[in-house]
Protein backbone atom coordinates (compact mmCIF):
# COMPACT_ATOMS: atom_id res chain seq x y z
CA UNK A 1 0.00 0.00 0.00
CA UNK A 2 2.77 2.43 0.97
CA UNK A 3 4.64 1.59 -2.23
CA UNK A 4 1.57 2.36 -4.34
CA UNK A 5 1.02 5.70 -2.60
CA UNK A 6 4.66 6.72 -3.05
CA UNK A 7 4.52 5.68 -6.72
CA UNK A 8 1.42 7.84 -7.28
CA UNK A 9 3.06 10.84 -5.58
CA UNK A 10 6.29 10.45 -7.57
CA UNK A 11 4.29 10.04 -10.81
CA UNK A 12 2.26 13.18 -10.08
CA UNK A 13 5.42 15.21 -9.40
CA UNK A 14 7.09 13.97 -12.60
CA UNK A 15 3.94 14.71 -14.63
CA UNK A 16 3.80 18.24 -13.20
CA UNK A 17 7.39 19.03 -14.17
CA UNK A 18 6.96 17.48 -17.64
CA UNK A 19 3.86 19.63 -18.25
CA UNK A 20 5.70 22.72 -16.98
CA UNK A 21 8.64 21.92 -19.23
CA UNK A 22 6.34 21.54 -22.25
CA UNK A 23 4.82 24.98 -21.60
CA UNK A 24 8.21 26.59 -21.16
CA UNK A 25 8.56 30.20 -22.25
CA UNK A 26 10.62 31.27 -25.24
CA UNK A 27 14.31 31.78 -24.57
CA UNK A 28 16.78 33.99 -26.44
CA UNK A 29 20.40 34.41 -25.34
CA UNK A 30 22.87 37.11 -26.31
CA UNK A 31 26.38 35.75 -26.70
CA UNK A 32 29.51 37.91 -26.74
CA UNK A 33 32.34 36.62 -28.91
CA UNK A 34 35.03 39.28 -28.72
CA UNK A 35 35.86 42.97 -28.63
CA UNK A 36 39.16 44.60 -29.47
CA UNK A 37 40.67 48.01 -30.14
CA UNK A 38 41.87 49.13 -33.58
CA UNK A 39 45.07 51.13 -33.83
CA UNK A 40 45.17 51.84 -30.12
CA UNK A 41 48.05 54.16 -29.27
CA UNK A 42 49.38 54.36 -32.84
CA UNK A 43 48.25 57.98 -33.32
CA UNK A 44 50.47 58.99 -30.38
CA UNK A 45 53.54 57.40 -31.93
CA UNK A 46 52.62 58.23 -35.52
CA UNK A 47 50.74 61.54 -35.78
CA UNK A 48 50.04 60.91 -39.47
CA UNK A 49 48.22 57.63 -38.69
CA UNK A 50 44.46 58.08 -38.97
CA UNK A 51 41.56 55.68 -39.32
CA UNK A 52 38.91 56.52 -41.89
CA UNK A 53 35.38 55.24 -42.44
CA UNK A 54 33.10 56.38 -45.29
CA UNK A 55 35.40 59.30 -45.95
CA UNK A 56 35.39 60.49 -42.33
CA UNK A 57 38.28 60.40 -39.87
CA UNK A 58 37.52 58.24 -36.84
CA UNK A 59 38.41 59.04 -33.26
CA UNK A 60 41.52 57.62 -31.64
CA UNK A 61 39.48 55.06 -29.67
CA UNK A 62 37.95 52.66 -32.20
CA UNK A 63 36.65 49.21 -31.29
CA UNK A 64 35.27 46.15 -33.02
CA UNK A 65 32.46 44.37 -31.17
CA UNK A 66 31.37 40.83 -32.05
CA UNK A 67 28.47 38.83 -30.70
CA UNK A 68 25.07 37.43 -31.60
CA UNK A 69 21.64 36.21 -30.53
CA UNK A 70 20.38 32.60 -30.48
CA UNK A 71 17.01 31.01 -29.86
CA UNK A 72 18.13 28.53 -27.18
CA UNK A 73 14.59 27.49 -26.24
CA UNK A 74 12.53 24.53 -27.42
CA UNK A 75 9.98 26.62 -29.32
CA UNK A 76 10.15 28.44 -32.64
CA UNK A 77 9.44 32.13 -32.05
CA UNK A 78 7.06 33.58 -34.61
CA UNK A 79 4.85 36.60 -34.95
CA UNK A 80 7.87 38.90 -35.16
CA UNK A 81 7.46 42.15 -37.07
CA UNK A 82 10.98 42.67 -38.31
CA UNK A 83 11.20 46.15 -36.78
CA UNK A 84 12.60 46.75 -33.30
CA UNK A 85 12.37 43.27 -31.81
CA UNK A 86 15.70 43.46 -29.96
CA UNK A 87 17.50 46.60 -28.83
CA UNK A 88 21.19 46.60 -27.86
CA UNK A 89 22.35 49.60 -25.83
CA UNK A 90 25.97 50.58 -25.14
CA UNK A 91 27.28 53.20 -22.68
CA UNK A 92 26.84 56.87 -23.60
CA UNK A 93 30.53 57.28 -24.46
CA UNK A 94 30.11 54.84 -27.37
CA UNK A 95 29.08 55.70 -30.93
CA UNK A 96 28.25 53.07 -33.53
CA UNK A 97 29.65 53.64 -37.00
CA UNK A 98 28.36 50.56 -38.77
CA UNK A 99 27.11 47.04 -38.10
CA UNK A 100 26.95 43.87 -40.20
CA UNK A 101 24.64 40.92 -39.49
CA UNK A 102 25.21 37.30 -40.54
CA UNK A 103 22.39 34.75 -40.11
CA UNK A 104 22.86 31.04 -39.48
CA UNK A 105 20.39 30.13 -42.27
CA UNK A 106 19.15 31.79 -45.43
CA UNK A 107 15.59 31.72 -44.12
CA UNK A 108 16.45 33.80 -41.06
CA UNK A 109 16.10 37.41 -42.23
CA UNK A 110 17.45 40.01 -39.82
CA UNK A 111 17.94 43.72 -40.32
CA UNK A 112 19.95 46.04 -38.09
CA UNK A 113 19.75 49.81 -37.88
CA UNK A 114 21.54 52.32 -35.70
CA UNK A 115 18.65 54.28 -34.18
CA UNK A 116 20.87 56.37 -31.90
CA UNK A 117 24.59 56.84 -31.56
CA UNK A 118 24.85 54.05 -28.97
CA UNK A 119 21.77 51.93 -29.81
CA UNK A 120 21.27 49.22 -32.44
CA UNK A 121 17.82 47.79 -33.22
CA UNK A 122 17.66 44.25 -34.57
CA UNK A 123 14.50 43.27 -36.46
CA UNK A 124 13.68 39.61 -37.15
CA UNK A 125 11.43 38.90 -40.10
CA UNK A 126 8.52 36.64 -39.02
CA UNK A 127 10.27 33.73 -37.25
CA UNK A 128 13.45 32.51 -35.57
CA UNK A 129 13.51 28.74 -35.14
CA UNK A 130 14.95 26.83 -32.21
CA UNK A 131 18.78 26.87 -32.35
CA UNK A 132 18.80 29.48 -35.11
CA UNK A 133 21.05 32.47 -34.49
CA UNK A 134 22.51 35.56 -36.05
CA UNK A 135 25.87 37.20 -35.42
CA UNK A 136 26.81 40.84 -35.64
CA UNK A 137 30.08 42.71 -36.11
CA UNK A 138 30.01 46.40 -35.19
CA UNK A 139 32.56 49.19 -35.47
CA UNK A 140 32.26 51.92 -32.87
CA UNK A 141 34.05 54.94 -31.56
CA UNK A 142 34.44 55.80 -27.89
CA UNK A 143 35.12 59.20 -26.35
CA UNK A 144 37.37 57.46 -23.83
CA UNK A 145 38.81 54.00 -23.29
CA UNK A 146 36.09 51.50 -22.34
CA UNK A 147 37.22 48.32 -20.61
CA UNK A 148 35.18 45.10 -20.56
CA UNK A 149 32.62 46.56 -22.93
CA UNK A 150 30.84 43.20 -23.29
CA UNK A 151 29.82 43.45 -19.63
CA UNK A 152 28.31 46.91 -20.18
CA UNK A 153 25.90 45.90 -22.93
CA UNK A 154 22.20 46.24 -22.08
CA UNK A 155 19.56 44.27 -23.96
CA UNK A 156 15.87 45.10 -24.31
CA UNK A 157 13.25 43.28 -26.38
CA UNK A 158 9.58 43.35 -27.38
CA UNK A 159 9.07 39.64 -28.07
CA UNK A 160 5.96 38.11 -26.49
CA UNK A 161 6.15 35.15 -24.09
CA UNK A 162 9.91 35.59 -23.79
CA UNK A 163 11.91 36.06 -20.60
CA UNK A 164 14.70 38.56 -20.16
CA UNK A 165 17.50 38.00 -22.67
CA UNK A 166 20.50 36.66 -20.76
CA UNK A 167 24.11 37.36 -21.71
CA UNK A 168 26.91 34.78 -21.93
CA UNK A 169 30.51 35.00 -23.09
CA UNK A 170 31.73 32.30 -25.46
CA UNK A 171 34.99 33.86 -26.69
CA UNK A 172 36.69 32.99 -29.95
CA UNK A 173 35.26 29.50 -30.19
CA UNK A 174 37.25 26.75 -31.84
CA UNK A 175 35.73 25.93 -35.22
CA UNK A 176 37.18 22.42 -35.39
CA UNK A 177 34.72 19.59 -35.89
CA UNK A 178 33.04 18.11 -32.82
CA UNK A 179 33.81 14.59 -31.64
CA UNK A 180 30.16 13.55 -31.63
CA UNK A 181 30.83 9.90 -30.77
CA UNK A 182 32.77 10.85 -27.61
CA UNK A 183 30.01 13.26 -26.55
CA UNK A 184 27.36 10.57 -27.03
CA UNK A 185 29.40 8.08 -24.97
CA UNK A 186 29.89 10.59 -22.13
CA UNK A 187 26.22 11.58 -22.05
CA UNK A 188 25.14 7.94 -22.10
CA UNK A 189 27.57 7.11 -19.27
CA UNK A 190 26.31 9.94 -17.04
CA UNK A 191 22.64 9.24 -17.69
CA UNK A 192 22.96 5.47 -17.12
CA UNK A 193 24.96 6.09 -13.92
CA UNK A 194 22.24 8.35 -12.55
CA UNK A 195 19.41 5.99 -13.54
CA UNK A 196 21.19 2.92 -12.10
CA UNK A 197 22.05 4.68 -8.83
CA UNK A 198 18.51 5.96 -8.41
CA UNK A 199 17.12 2.49 -9.11
CA UNK A 200 19.36 0.91 -6.46
CA UNK A 201 18.42 3.44 -3.79
CA UNK A 202 14.68 3.52 -4.54
CA UNK A 203 14.61 -0.28 -4.73
CA UNK A 204 16.23 -0.55 -1.31
CA UNK A 205 13.65 1.86 0.14
CA UNK A 206 10.45 0.71 -1.57
CA UNK A 207 10.95 -3.02 -2.08
CA UNK A 208 9.19 -5.09 0.64
CA UNK A 209 11.73 -6.65 2.98
CA UNK A 210 11.47 -9.76 5.11
CA UNK A 211 13.24 -10.13 8.44
CA UNK A 212 13.64 -13.68 9.69
CA UNK A 213 13.34 -14.91 13.26
CA UNK A 214 15.52 -17.93 14.07
CA UNK A 215 14.69 -19.99 17.19
CA UNK A 216 16.65 -22.72 18.91
CA UNK A 217 14.09 -25.52 19.32
CA UNK A 218 15.77 -26.89 22.45
CA UNK A 219 15.85 -23.62 24.42
CA UNK A 220 13.13 -21.68 22.54
CA UNK A 221 15.48 -18.67 22.41
CA UNK A 222 16.17 -16.41 19.44
CA UNK A 223 19.62 -16.67 17.87
CA UNK A 224 21.58 -14.96 15.11
CA UNK A 225 22.80 -16.95 12.12
CA UNK A 226 25.49 -16.08 9.58
CA UNK A 227 27.13 -17.74 6.60
CA UNK A 228 30.93 -17.53 6.41
CA UNK A 229 33.15 -17.13 3.38
CA UNK A 230 33.61 -20.92 3.15
CA UNK A 231 29.84 -21.54 3.43
CA UNK A 232 30.07 -22.38 7.15
CA UNK A 233 26.88 -21.75 9.12
CA UNK A 234 27.56 -19.76 12.31
CA UNK A 235 25.08 -19.56 15.18
CA UNK A 236 25.37 -17.14 18.11
CA UNK A 237 23.21 -15.47 20.73
CA UNK A 238 25.11 -12.22 20.16
CA UNK A 239 24.23 -9.47 17.70
CA UNK A 240 27.05 -9.97 15.21
CA UNK A 241 29.97 -12.24 14.46
CA UNK A 242 33.34 -10.99 15.63
CA UNK A 243 36.37 -12.48 17.38
CA UNK A 244 35.00 -11.61 20.82
CA UNK A 245 31.69 -13.46 20.45
CA UNK A 246 31.54 -17.22 20.70
CA UNK A 247 29.90 -18.83 17.67
CA UNK A 248 28.95 -22.41 17.03
CA UNK A 249 29.37 -23.95 13.60
CA UNK A 250 26.55 -26.26 12.49
CA UNK A 251 25.88 -28.28 9.35
CA UNK A 252 22.82 -28.34 7.13
CA UNK A 253 21.23 -31.31 8.95
CA UNK A 254 21.56 -29.62 12.35
CA UNK A 255 20.03 -26.48 10.90
CA UNK A 256 16.96 -28.34 9.65
CA UNK A 257 16.56 -30.41 12.85
CA UNK A 258 17.40 -28.05 15.71
CA UNK A 259 16.25 -24.62 14.46
CA UNK A 260 13.05 -23.02 13.26
CA UNK A 261 13.17 -20.14 10.77
CA UNK A 262 10.06 -18.01 10.31
CA UNK A 263 9.22 -14.52 9.02
CA UNK A 264 9.11 -11.88 11.71
CA UNK A 265 6.11 -9.62 11.09
CA UNK A 266 6.32 -7.30 14.09
CA UNK A 267 9.52 -5.41 13.51
CA UNK A 268 10.44 -1.85 12.58
CA UNK A 269 13.26 -0.67 10.33
CA UNK A 270 16.27 0.49 12.24
CA UNK A 271 16.64 4.27 12.29
CA UNK A 272 20.27 3.86 11.23
CA UNK A 273 19.16 2.18 7.98
CA UNK A 274 16.78 5.05 7.24
CA UNK A 275 19.49 7.65 7.90
CA UNK A 276 21.94 5.82 5.62
CA UNK A 277 19.41 5.65 2.77
CA UNK A 278 18.45 9.30 3.15
CA UNK A 279 22.15 10.14 3.20
CA UNK A 280 22.65 8.33 -0.11
CA UNK A 281 19.79 10.31 -1.63
CA UNK A 282 21.22 13.58 -0.30
CA UNK A 283 24.56 12.71 -1.90
CA UNK A 284 23.13 11.44 -5.18
CA UNK A 285 20.49 14.05 -6.00
CA UNK A 286 22.92 17.01 -6.15
CA UNK A 287 25.20 14.88 -8.34
CA UNK A 288 22.30 14.05 -10.64
CA UNK A 289 21.23 17.69 -10.81
CA UNK A 290 24.79 18.88 -11.48
CA UNK A 291 25.23 16.32 -14.25
CA UNK A 292 21.92 17.41 -15.79
CA UNK A 293 23.04 21.05 -15.70
CA UNK A 294 26.40 20.20 -17.27
CA UNK A 295 24.82 18.15 -20.05
CA UNK A 296 21.70 20.15 -20.85
CA UNK A 297 21.72 23.59 -19.19
CA UNK A 298 25.18 24.90 -20.02
CA UNK A 299 24.28 27.78 -22.35
CA UNK A 300 27.89 28.49 -23.30
CA UNK A 301 28.51 24.91 -24.36
CA UNK A 302 25.16 24.63 -26.16
CA UNK A 303 25.74 27.82 -28.16
CA UNK A 304 29.28 26.83 -29.11
CA UNK A 305 28.14 23.35 -30.15
CA UNK A 306 25.38 24.76 -32.37
CA UNK A 307 27.71 27.28 -34.02
CA UNK A 308 30.42 24.67 -34.56
CA UNK A 309 27.96 22.24 -36.12
CA UNK A 310 26.65 24.97 -38.44
CA UNK A 311 30.05 26.31 -39.49
CA UNK A 312 32.06 23.08 -39.72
Amino acid sequence: MATAVISVIVGAIISYFIAKWQMKKNEIVHFSINSYDIGKGLSDEFPDFKLHFAGEVLADNVMVLKGGFMNTGRNDINGLKGENDIKMILPEECKFRTVKVTSSTEDLLVNANISSKNIINFGINEIIKANEYFKYTAILETSKEVKNISEKIKIQHRILNTDEIKDVYIGEYNKTKNNKILKIILKTFYILTIIFSMFIILHSILYPKMQLQILNNATNTEVQMFVGTQSQIYVTEGDWVNPFVHCDIINQKELETNYTIAPQTNYSTYIVDIIIKIGWLVILLPFAFSSYCILFLNRNKHIIDVIKANES
